[in-house]
């Protein structure tokens, strides 16, 4: 036993030891990489390289974000001298010389990669397609935030998204690449059966964008999406959960018709016992032998891949216009509500329904509380779901007493309205004002 120990402990000195090499030379190859490209190394990432090297941990999450500006004061009695105070030329932080750091030291233990708010040109996004695209990566976890990603970078990165079977998350909120796009995205996501959740808030996406994102919902993995600030319309909304809604309809249907069958497949099997002179039920015994034939079934699942069909869990469509103000408008957020309202009174997979800052009016309040009634009914798990309080104040009273409570996660604020809440106000944010809109 003592032997074994001993052998472990040189086997974790020696990992130890290959992963510091490992991040001394990824540190190494980041400053070379970066002075290549005149560009400043992150503070925040070298900080926690050289973190990582005293605790002898590797490195799993990245997080790239532009250095802190210093504000450089000017020399005093420059302007009686003559002497010109032009500030120096700022030096910015580029994604691409750390992604050819990793590309180099082929980097296998990393499972989260973010950026926030630089920019990311078609190199940046092929650099990082390429590292996605290699056997050792084990990424679960893609954010760009506010990249400035157009649609063909956008399209060459996501190419690489099939390829990698352990990516679970993809989160681009805040890059405004449009119709055009999410058009590019939804081809290369068609098939996919790994990525489970999809950020796609504040990017400029119209109606267009509801048909192709509803064929991922039943076709792919996809469980969670989030597309908030938006302009998906009521025709978008619509679009987006009619294809889910059908399969609901179909999976239900298919479940009566399996129940009906266990339940005449029961009462055969009792009949032919009690010819064979057996007793109706199953006696205890015959119980646990079942049940254990049934854990193995189990066993032969592959628990690494999530299931693929109509099993969404989130929803998010938080300020889409999806309101009456618009022609036709009553019929039209009716079809869309409508909609809405049947998948929550069958659907056993949803959990989240965020409508908020959508003016639907009194009328499609109250569908929205009676599919909440009939769930009840049905005795269904509550979900948690969000409506604009511009309907009938009992209807929404109504409607919070039958949901679960939404933790809403707090995110960046819309580059040119932004809507928060303080201190019992409600605030309408833009780049130069702040005004009071209402108390709550």
């Amino acid at each position: 036993m003592a032997k074994g120990k001993k052998k472990s402990k040189k086997k974790d000195a020696a990992l130890i030891e290959l992963n510091v090499q490992l991040l001394k030379r990824l540190l190494k190859l980041y400053d070379q990489y970066s002075t290549e490209q005149s560009s400043i190394p992150s503070v925040e990432v070298t900080k926690t390289i050289r973190a990582l090297l005293e605790e002898g941990d590797s490195l799993s999450k990245v997080f790239l974000r532009p250095n802190p500006s210093k504000i450089v004061k000017p020399v005093e009695g420059a302007d009686q001298i003559g002497l010109t105070t032009e500030p120096p030329p700022i030096i910015q932080t580029y994604v691409r010389p750390f992604i050819r750091a990793l590309l180099t030291c082929q980097l296998s233990a990393l499972k989260e990669f973010s950026v926030w708010n630089i920019c990311m040109d078609l190199l940046d996004c092929l650099e990082l397609g390429n590292y996605i695209k290699l056997q050792t990566t084990v990424l679960q976890t893609v954010s760009l935030y506010d990249c400035l990603l157009q649609p063909d970078p956008l399209y060459r990165l996501s190419a690489s998204f099939n390829i990698c079977r352990t990516l679970r998350i993809v989160n681009l909120d805040f890059n405004e690449f449009g119709d055009e796009g999410c058009l590019l995205l939804c081809n290369n996501l068609a098939g996919n059966q790994c990525i489970t959740r999809l950020s796609l808030t504040y990017c400029d996406l119209g109606p267009i964008c509801g048909a192709p994102l509803g064929r991922l919902l039943v076709e792919t993995a996809l469980a969670e999406i989030y597309l908030d600030g938006n302009h998906f319309g009521c025709e978008g909304a619509y679009d987006l959960i009619k294809l889910l809604l059908i399969d609901c309809e179909k999976y239900n249907i298919d479940k009566e018709e399996k129940l009906r069958a266990d339940m005449e497949a029961k009462i055969q099997e009792a009949a032919l016992r009690v010819q064979q002179g057996l007793p109706a039920e199953l006696t205890p015994a015959e119980k646990k032998e079942r049940k254990k034939k049934k854990k193995k079934k189990k066993k032969l699942s592959l628990d690494d891949m999530p299931p693929c069909g109509p099993f969404v869990t989130k929803i998010h469509l938080f300020d889409n216009e999806i309101d009456c103000l618009q022609a036709d408008g009553f019929a039209v957020v009716q079809k869309a509500v409508n909609a809405f309202a049947r998948l929550i009174e069958i659907s056993e997979e949803l959990e989240e329904l965020d409508l908020d800052e959508n003016v639907i009016g009194h009328v499609c309040g109250g569908i929205i509380l009676e599919a909440l009634k009939s769930r009840k009914e049905r005795k269904a798990k509550k979900i948690k779901i969000n409506v604009s309080e511009k309907i009938d104040q009992f209807v929404f009273a109504d409607i919070l007493k039958l949901s679960a409570k939404m933790k809403k996660k707090r995110k960046r604020g819309k580059k040119k309205v932004n809507h928060q809440k303080e201190k019992g106000y409600t605030f309408l944010r833009t780049t130069n004002d702040c005004f009071l809109l209402d108390l709550l």
